[in-house]
Formats: structure tokens, C-alpha cells, sequence
């Protein structure tokens, strides 16, 4: 794992041609293609699931670890308006840092890039923005058509930039209930006009 800035995060995903169209401003990722939708689930209630989402998340989109060719993790939002509860968050996560040698904060370095043989540290870090509520995305390397938003509102979702990968991933999921998100497309699916 290597945490980057918040800039670096974006030169990465502006420069990187497996990113399939995603777009970035600020503190957000979105598509401009016109097939783009998106879906959403519900947060995990019971602790023990958190692990499985964060699982299903990190292999959101293949059946077996060998698939796996690493990730980016943006970690946008870990204040969400309780202090005393998120700075056990920001330890946690620190602590995970310091073990890759990373010293900066969560809030100077809030983006991670992982390995194609971290997969299980990258479900590692997923764990607390599903605990702790926080904004994350995560973007897969590889061929994939999607990016996954993890939302401090307690929910998480797909965009997926073509209806093929939405209706693959859509039905990979059932189990989780997940529902069409209009709220979703209207902030990450913004279709230019020409």
C-alpha cells in the first residue's frame, strides 16, 4: 500500500487509460457516458457483516483472488461531525499506515493505492469507512467499467459506465438488495451534450 494526496489521486486516475471514462472534480468521480447509472445498498447492521461488505466490495466484479490487479482507495470525508468517535478511526487507519511506513495523516494523505497481492489489506481499509461512516471510493485496476462510492449517509453503491457491467453487477449482488439509485446517478452520471 502507498497512501498518496488528494492530487495525486487524481493525476493517477486522469493518466491511467484502465480507468474506463472516470472523471474527477474536487472530491468526486463520475462518468460523462450516457449509458451510466447506478445502484445502491444499504450499510451492513449487524458488525460481523461489515467484514463481508468490505470483502464483496474489494472483489466487487471477480469470482477469485488471482484476479485481483490492485486498487485505488479515496478516502474523502473521516469528519463527519463527532470528533471523539472519529479520531478512533483516524488511529486505526494510521496505525494500518505506519505498517506500509507511512507517517502522514489520514486528512494530508487520504488516497491508497494497493498492490495486485493486497487485496486483503485493501478490505482492511475498507472496514472502517463502513464502521465510521466515511465517503470512500474504490476504483479496481484493471478492466472494469465501475467504481464503487461508500457514502457517510449509510449507503454504499456501483456506478458503472455502460449497462452491461450495471446489469452484471446488479445481478452479482442480489443478495444485498440493491435498488436503482436516481439520487446516485444524478450526483455521479452526468452525460455531456454535444
Amino acid at each position: 500500500m502507498q497512501a498518496v494526496t488528494d492530487d495525486e489521486v487524481l493525476k493517477f486516475i486522469a493518466d491511467n487509460a484502465w480507468n474506463h471514462g472516470i472523471r474527477a472534480d474536487g472530491t468526486s468521480l463520475y462518468y460523462i457516458d450516457p449509458g451510466a447509472n447506478c445502484f445502491e445498498m444499504k450499510f451492513p447492521e449487524a458488525p460481523l457483516r461489515i467484514t463481508y461488505f468490505a470483502r464483496v466490495a474489494a472483489m466487487m466484479g471477480i469470482n477469485e483472488e488471482a484476479l485481483f490487479y490492485g486498487a485505488t482507495l479515496w478516502i474523502t470525508l473521516s469528519t463527519i461531525g463527532s470528533p471523539q468517535l472519529e479520531k478512533s478511526g483516524w488511529r486505526l487507519v494510521e496505525r494500518m499506515r505506519q505498517g506500509f511506513g507511512e507517517n502522514r495523516s489520514l486528512q494530508t494523505a487520504s488516497g491508497h493505492f494497493f498492490r495486485d497481492d493486497e487485496l486483503v489489506d485493501l478490505t482492511a481499509f475498507l472496514v472502517p469507512c463502513f464502521v465510521y461512516g466515511w465517503d470512500a471510493y474504490v476504483v479496481l485496476n484493471g478492466s472494469n467499467d465501475f467504481f464503487i462510492h461508500i457514502s457517510h449517509d449509510e449507503y454504499w453503491g456501483v456506478v458503472a459506465r455502460v449497462k452491461k457491467t450495471y446489469d452484471r453487477l446488479f445481478s452479482e449482488l442480489k443478495d444485498l438488495n440493491p435498488k436503482e439509485s436516481p439520487g446516485m446517478r444524478r450526483r455521479f452520471c452526468r452525460p455531456t451534450t454535444v
